[in-house]
Parts: C-alpha cells; sequence; structure tokens
C-alpha cells in the first residue's frame, strides 16, 4: 500500500514539475523572440507594439486614434510616451484597457548619454484599487531595464485594466453597475543604473515628466510637465460597442484594430530542447528509483545461470575426458 502511495505522489510530483518546466521553456521561446525580433528595435513603434502583443497575447490594440502621446524630441531629455486602448481575454472573460508605452528614449546626465537608463513608469489612481504585495493602494508602477531578459514585468509598458485588482471599485452590491478608478497623475524617473545598499536601483529625485488631471508645482526635469491629462475611460472601453457576436472584421476595420501577432514557430526550438532535457531527466530518475534494482536483481539472476551451465559444462567435458 506505501508504495503504491509512494509512486502516486511521484507521479503528482513529475505533472506539477512538468508544468512549471513548460512554463519557463515557453517563457525561453518568448525571450529568444524578443531579443531576435524587438530588442534592439524597440524605437520602431509597429514593431515594439507588435512584440508586445505577441509576448503578452493581447488580443488586440487600437493603432488610431491613439488615447494619450506626449513627444520629446529636444533637450536633455527626450522620450515618446503614448497610450493605445486594448483588449484582453483571461479565461471566458474579456477586459477593456489601456496600455502605456514608451521609447525613443535618450537621457542625457552631466552632458553625458546615459546608455540603457532604467526607467519607472507610476500612476496615481482616484481609489485604492491596484492590488501590490496583497495590499489594495491608488499607485503603481513598472521598472524597465534594457538590459535584462524579457519578462512580463520588464518591458516598456505598463497596463491598466477595468477588472478586479487593476481600476474595479469593489463591491459587496452584486447588483450595483461596476465603477472604476480613473487615473490621477502618470510620472517618468529615470535611473543611470546606480543602486542602493539593498541592490535596489536610485532614481532621480526630479521626474523627467509628469501628466496630471491639475497643476503640478514641483520641478520636473526641461518642465515636461502636462496639467491637462485627463483620459476618458470610455475612450478605451471599445467592447461596448462590438456586436453580440463579439469581436469581428468589420470591427476590427471600422475601431482600426490591429490583432495581427509574428509566428513564434520559428523559436520551438529552444522551447523543444529544453522539455527534451527535461524528460531525459525524469526518464533517468523513474529508471533508477522504480526499474534499476529488477533489472540488477535480473541481470544478477542471469549471470548466475550463466556461471552454472557453463561449470555444468566443464564436469561434462572432465568426465569424458576420464573415459
Amino acid at each position: 500500500m506505501m508504495k503504491w502511495i509512494g509512486r502516486s505522489i511521484y507521479v503528482l510530483a513529475i505533472v506539477f514539475i512538468s508544468v512549471v518546466v513548460f512554463r519557463l521553456a515557453y517563457t525561453a521561446k518568448l525571450q529568444e523572440y524578443y531579443d531576435t525580433e524587438v530588442r534592439e528595435n524597440m524605437d520602431d513603434d509597429e514593431t515594439l507594439l507588435t512584440g508586445l502583443m505577441t509576448s503578452l497575447t493581447i488580443d488586440y490594440y487600437q493603432e488610431t486614434p491613439k488615447i494619450y502621446e506626449y513627444i520629446s524630441d529636444e533637450g536633455d531629455y527626450q522620450f515618446n510616451l503614448s497610450a493605445y486602448a486594448i483588449g484582453i481575454s483571461y479565461g471566458d472573460e474579456k477586459y477593456d484597457g489601456l496600455m502605456f508605452v514608451i521609447n525613443d528614449i535618450k537621457i542625457v546626465e552631466d552632458d553625458e548619454l546615459i546608455e540603457n537608463p532604467i526607467i519607472r513608469m507610476s500612476v496615481t489612481l482616484s481609489h485604492q484599487t491596484l492590488l501590490v504585495n496583497d495590499e489594495y493602494q491608488n499607485n503603481g508602477s513598472i521598472i524597465f531595464d534594457p538590459v535584462l531578459q524579457f519578462s512580463i514585468y520588464n518591458v516598456p509598458a505598463l497596463f491598466l485594466f477595468d477588472a478586479p485588482n487593476y481600476t474595479l471599485i469593489p463591491n459587496d452590491d452584486e447588483n450595483a453597475e461596476p465603477e472604476y478608478a480613473l487615473i490621477e497623475t502618470l510620472t517618468l524617473e529615470y535611473s543611470n543604473g546606480e543602486t542602493n545598499d539593498n541592490g535596489s536601483y536610485v532614481f532621480d529625485e526630479v521626474p523627467f515628466f509628469v501628466a496630471s488631471n491639475e497643476e503640478y508645482r514641483d520641478a520636473v526635469h526641461d518642465d515636461h510637465k502636462d496639467s491637462n491629462f485627463a483620459i476618458d475611460p470610455e475612450s478605451y472601453r471599445l467592447s461596448d460597442d462590438f456586436g453580440a457576436d463579439g469581436l469581428t472584421e468589420d470591427d476590427i476595420i471600422a475601431f482600426n484594430l490591429v490583432t495581427e501577432k509574428d509566428d513564434l514557430s520559428a523559436y520551438n526550438g529552444v522551447m523543444w530542447r529544453i522539455m527534451l532535457v527535461y524528460v531525459l531527466v525524469v526518464v533517468i530518475i523513474t529508471y533508477f528509483l522504480f526499474f534499476h534494482k529488477y533489472v540488477r536483481l535480473k541481470l544478477q539472476r542471469k549471470q548466475e545461470k550463466e556461471v552454472t551451465v557453463s561449470k555444468q559444462a566443464i564436469f561434462k567435458d572432465d568426465v569424458e575426458d576420464e573415459k
């Protein structure tokens, strides 16, 4: 009985580990795609947006009109900040959302161009709806390090969705109409790569861009401020205008949506190499745990049988010689 319990636990462990390894292998596949297709071409809007769509499994983004745009192409702090309406699927649920994307970044510090500056993009909402470290709060941020490997948490984009743990305001009344938090401020900061004693990046005390829905009086580099920042939620809630059949080809054309993703089949080799190594490791471990002792015992018995037969043949030859 204990033997079967042990085998069952082993099988469950293998299933669990297999799922984890498969996810790691798929992430490695995405990393290879991102490094090859996107990393060196981030300043090309179409390449970057397609890369984000493909890597993060976004259903669509609205190419035009943009929900928001701010371009700085002069001075020590140059960048391009854009916001797009997007749609995603999570299981059977579909959500509208916003994607803030930054590229074309050139930051000069002490008369020297910073190579690969680390960017922190932060938002402040009207309500505490963002789940951060198991706590609800009204501000959240992403940190993008262009040198680090791709992950869903290391891209030059910040996402907000009309969904629980994002902008949906919690309400115990299930019959009430859903309400969503609004974006009050968006802030951009940079780090030249310097870290503190804890290994965390040290960001410049003065942001290089602040967008807010009211006058912002604190210092901002090169006075990059937008005090008329206002995102109309209806401007990105596109699914309300889709028909009963959901997103159709007519909707894609009417709303200028981009749905095409890059083909990742060329990077399957990375994924399957990892899975092949994993399968070989599992086979070897399984063999030594459950089969090796039986194989060794069978070989020992075979060898003993061969020795016995050999001895009998020797004795027979001796008898015939005596005759």
